[in-house]
């Protein structure tokens, strides 16, 4: 499938696996490699530039076809950007928005700003082909090989709250041993587990 193709290049890029990025590529429909590239892009937030660099260049060789919105920004107004970041993280987060505000302020004030202006404004809530319950899903199958289980965590339920299902994050998961291995696999199956999502389905 083209979304899993996308995601697949996503945590490919995360590992650093560049000739399975464009091996992945490859596979990917031409209609959708708009999405593939903001995929791509939108990992920066999480792995740095010198993989995202390294990533888009991998399938910038193989051929990038189709429409060019992902080259593009819509908006530039500095107000409206953080007005967009403000709203994608309040959908991610939910009813834990605010106290994730004042926790990100009280570890250093720009952090926040960082996090609301950039990662979800000019980011995670840029107008593109992407949709967020696809790049929350993105974002889950890097954090499964980075050791951080409370990012994990409000990740997973952060793809709930933006229309992703149960069964589409316990697939992300299953199949992150192929790029991360066994033990980041248990690990994630670990945190899953620990969130009890049966019990709290009526919550989200």
């Amino acid at each position: 499938m083209p979304g899993s193709c996308t995601q697949n290049c996503g945590v490919l890029q995360a590992a650093g696996k560049l000739d399975e990025v464009a091996r992945d590529w490859k596979f990917l429909p031409d209609s959708f490699h708009s999405e593939g590239m903001e995929a791509l892009l939108q990992l920066h937030i999480l792995v740095g530039f010198p993989r995202t660099i390294n990533a888009l260049a991998a399938v910038q060789e193989v051929g990038v076809k189709g429409d060019s919105s992902w080259s593009q920004e819509q908006v530039s107004d500095a107000d409206k950007i953080r007005s967009r970041g403000e709203e994608a993280c309040a959908a991610v987060y939910g009813g834990k928005y605010v106290k994730l505000r004042a926790r990100m302020a009280a570890l250093h004030p720009l952090l926040d700003v960082y996090m609301v202006e950039h990662a979800y404004g000019r980011v995670i809530a840029r107008e593109s082909s992407l949709s967020l319950r696809m790049r929350e899903l993105c974002i889950i199958s890097v954090l499964v090989g980075q050791e951080v289980a409370p990012q994990l965590a409000s990740h997973i339920f952060g793809a709930l709250n933006v229309g992703a299902t149960e069964e589409e994050i316990r697939t992300v998961i299953q199949q992150s041993d192929l790029v991360w291995g066994n033990e980041a696999h248990s690990k994630a199956e670990d945190v899953l587990r620990s969130l009890h999502l049966e019990n709290k389905r009526s919550k989200l």
